[in-house]
C-alpha cells in the first residue's frame, strides 16, 4: 500500500503534463499530497481485510460501502466527474468505465491472497463495482497480478511474460520510446502498460517512481500503479516511508498499519526492523557489482548486527519433543553447501513453506564459520529466492575483523555466582551497553544486575557518645600540638553506621555504586565502603532522603545510569542463580 500511496504523492505535482519529462526533480515539495488514488487505495484495502473468505456479493457490498464512506470523508481529493457522482448516489451501480481508477486502487489485492487465481478474482471484484468494462477489469487484474508475482519472488522477465501472455498488453516499447508522444490520458489501456514498463526499467524503488514521473501523462495514477508493484519487488527507503506517513491523516495511517500487520500474518519482529538497510545495499550491488558496493553490503550487515539485528533462518525441527533444530542448507553451483538467511518475512515467503527461526546476525555468522571448519559450509546465501547475496566465509571474517576486539552484543552465558564474583563480567556488560545501547543489551544487563554485588562508598557515622570522646581527644591534643595525634588509635564503643554517599549534579542527586574496589577512584581514600547485593543497593537508593534520580555505576570510568523507574523491573526479575540452585537440589 505504501508504495502505491508514495507514487500518488510524488506524482501528484506533475499531473496533467505539468512536469518536464525528466527523472531529475525533487521527490517531495509542498504539492506532494495524497489524492483520490490514495483515498481509494485505503478504502479498498479496508473492505478486503474485513471480508477475507466471504462471498463475492459480500465483498462487493463492502467495497461499495467503504469507497463511499472514504470518498465522502475526503470529497475534494480530485475524483473524476462520473466517479464523484457514483460516490454520492444512494444505490450506486457500475457505469462501464475503462478508466485507470480500477488499477490505481487495487494494490492491496496483490498482497492478501495465497494464489494467483484468488488474487485475480478479488481484483476483478474491486473493479466491477464501478469499472465493469472489460478493459477496466483487465487493468485491475494485471496490476494485482504483477504485485503478486513480484512479492512471491518472480523475476522481471517472468512478470513481463505473464502480463503479455495473459492480458495482451504491449510491453515491447522502452520508456525512451514512450516518453516523447505520451500525454495525459486516463484509460487503463494507456496507463497500465506504461506503469509496468516504468517498473521494468527502474533500478530500485525510487528509480521506478522517477522513471514513471518522467513519462508525463496522468502522473499520480501512473506512479501509484508503478509504486505498488515496485514495493513488492524492492525495499522502500526508510526516509521515503517517513515522508509518506507524515503526509497522511491519522485515520488513513490506521488502515495502513492494520494492512501491514494483516498482509504479513505474523507478529512484528523488532529485530528485523533495520534489515531494509541490508536489502537496499544488496539491490545496489546487484545493479552494479563493484567492490565499493560489496563493501556497502558488508557495512550494512555490520551496522544492523550492532543493533541486535536478526536473520530469519529456515530450519528442520527433529525429535519427538521437537528440541533438535538444524539449519536447512542449499547446494551451490560449485557443489558446496550454504546456510540460508532471510531479511524479512516477505523474503522468506518467496520459497517453500518451512519452519523459520529468528536469530542474531552475529550468532548466525559465528555458527556458520564454526560449521565451515567441520562440514565445509561455504557461507550464507541471503534471500536466495529474490535479490540474493552470497556472504562467503571470507566476507564474514572481514565483518568481524572490522570490529577488531570490540564486542557489541552482551554475551548470553548462564549466569552463575562464580561468573559474577569479581564484578568483571558486570563491568564488561556495562561497557558493551555504553557502546551499543539496544533494547536487548539493556535487558541482558538488567538480568546480570539482578544477581550482582556492587561496592557502595559510605561515610562513617559514630554514635553521639563516641563522637563526643573523639572530640575531647582532639581538644586535649590542641594543648600539646595536633602532631601528638599521630600514631594514636581510637576504638568506638558503640556500633558505627555507614551512610552511603550521594553525588550531586546541579539540583539532581544520584546514588553511586561500583563493580569493584578498584573502580572506586577517589572514594578509595577517605571513605568507607561496603559490598551489597544490587537489589539491596536499589532499596537504599529508593529510601534515601535526597530523592535520588537513580543509580550511577562506575562513575569515574564507563559510567552507566540506572533510572529509578526501572528499579522494580530489575527487582521483579527471577534470579538465575537461585533458579540454578533449585535445579541442583532437585
Amino acid at each position: 500500500m505504501l508504495g502505491a500511496i508514495l507514487g500518488d504523492m510524488i506524482g501528484a505535482p506533475y499531473e496533467f503534463d505539468r512536469g518536464n519529462k525528466t527523472k531529475d526533480f525533487p521527490l517531495f515539495n509542498e504539492e506532494s499530497e495524497y489524492t483520490d488514488d490514495s483515498v481509494m487505495t485505503v478504502a479498498v484495502a479496508e473492505a478486503l481485510m474485513d471480508t477475507v473468505g466471504e462471498s463475492d456479493d459480500v465483498i462487493k457490498n463492502a467495497l461499495v460501502e467503504s469507497m463511499q464512506k472514504w470518498g465522502k470523508k475526503y470529497p475534494y481529493a480530485g475524483y473524476g466527474g462520473m466517479f464523484y457522482g457514483w460516490l454520492m448516489e444512494k444505490d450506486p451501480k457500475p457505469y462501464g468505465s475503462f478508466g485507470n481508477g480500477s488499477a490505481m486502487r487495487v494494490s492491496s489485492a496483490g498482497w492478501l491472497y495465497d494464489t494467483m487465481e484468488e488474487t485475480r478474482r478479488i481484483a476483478r471484484l474491486t473493479a466491477e463495482v464501478t469499472h465493469n468494462h472489460p478493459e477496466g477489469i483487465k487493468g485491475a487484474e494485471a496490476t494485482a497480478a504483477a504485485i503478486f508475482l513480484a512479492r512471491t519472488g518472480s523475476s522481471k522477465e517472468a512478470i513481463k511474460e505473464y502480463i503479455v501472455n495473459n492480458f495482451g498488453y504491449d510491453l515491447s516499447r522502452s520508456c525512451d520510446e514512450i516518453r516523447p508522444t505520451y500525454y495525459h490520458v486516463e484509460s487503463c489501456m494507456q496507463t497500465v502498460p506504461e506503469a509496468i514498463t516504468a517498473f521494468m526499467e527502474g533500478k530500485d524503488f525510487e528509480d521506478v517512481i522517477r522513471t514513471a514521473v518522467s513519462l508525463g501523462g496522468d502522473c499520480d495514477t501512473l506512479t501509484c500503479i508503478a509504486g505498488g508493484i515496485a514495493q513488492a519487488y524492492y525495499t522502500i527507503p526508510q526516509d521515503m516511508i517517513e515522508e509518506c506517513r507524515n503526509r497522511l491523516p491519522e485515520d488513513m495511517l490506521e488502515v495502513v498499519d492494520r494492512f501491514m500487520k494483516f498482509a504479513c500474518q505474523d507478529s512484528r519482529d523488532m529485530f528485523l526492523d533495520e534489515n531494509g538497510r541490508i536489502e537496499e545495499a544488496i539491490s545496489r550491488y546487484i545493479v552494479d557489482k563493484t567492490e565499493e558496493n560489496k563493501t556497502e553490503v558488508l557495512e550494512a550487515i555490520r551496522a544492523v548486527m550492532h543493533n541486535d539485528g536478526h536473520f530469519l533462518l529456515p530450519v528442520e525441527v527433529k525429535g519427538e519433543d521437537k528440541s533438535n533444530i538444524a539449519p536447512k542448507l542449499i547446494s551451490g553451483k560449485d557443489g558446496g553447501f550454504w546456510f540460508v538467511a532471510f531479511t524479512s518475512q516477505k523474503e522468506a515467503a518467496k520459497g517453500e513453506k518451512t519452519e523459520i527461526f529468528s536469530y542474531f546476525i552475529d550468532g548466525t555468522m559465528k555458527n556458520c564459520l564454526n560449521a565451515a571448519k567441520i562440514e565445509g559450509i561455504k557461507g550464507i546465501v541471503i534471500n536466495p529466492w529474490g535479490r540474493f547475496f552470497e556472504l562467503t566465509n571470507e566476507l564474514m571474517e572481514k565483518i568481524f575483523d572490522a570490529d577488531g576486539d570490540e564486542e557489541y552484543i552482551v554475551p548470553e552465558e548462564d549466569i552463575t555466582a562464580e561468573l559474577l564474583e569479581d564484578g568483571s563480567y558486570l563491568k564488561k556488560a556495562l561497557e558493551i551497553c555504553n557502546r551499543n545501547r539496544t533494547e536487548l543489551n539493556i535487558f541482558k544487563l538488567a538480568k546480570i544486575l539482578r544477581d550482582s554485588y556492587v561496592w557502595i562508598p559510605c561515610h562513617t557515622v559514630m554514635s553521639d557518645a563516641d563522637y563526643e570522646n573523639v572530640s575531647k581527644m582532639v581538644m586535649n591534643a590542641k594543648e600539646e600540638g595536633l602532631e601528638s595525634l599521630e600514631g594514636m588509635t581510637f576504638t568506638t564503643q558503640d556500633e558505627v553506621r555507614l551512610v552511603p554517599d550521594i553525588m550531586q549534579s546541579d539540583e539532581e542527586f544520584f546514588f553511586p555504586v561500583f563493580t569493584s574496589v578498584e573502580e572506586m577512584g577517589e572514594y578509595r581514600e577517605g571513605f568507607s565502603k561496603v559490598e551489597k547485593h544490587f537489589v539491596e543497593a536499589m532499596i537504599l537508593a529508593r529510601n534515601n532522603e535526597k530523592n535520588v534520580k537513580g543509580i550511577i555505576i562506575n562513575a569515574f570510568s564507563q559510567r552507566f545510569f540506572i533510572p529509578r523507574e526501572t528499579f522494580d523491573i530489575i527487582a521483579d526479575m527471577p534470579s538465575a542463580i537461585e533458579k540454578g540452585k533449585k535445579g541442583e537440589e532437585e
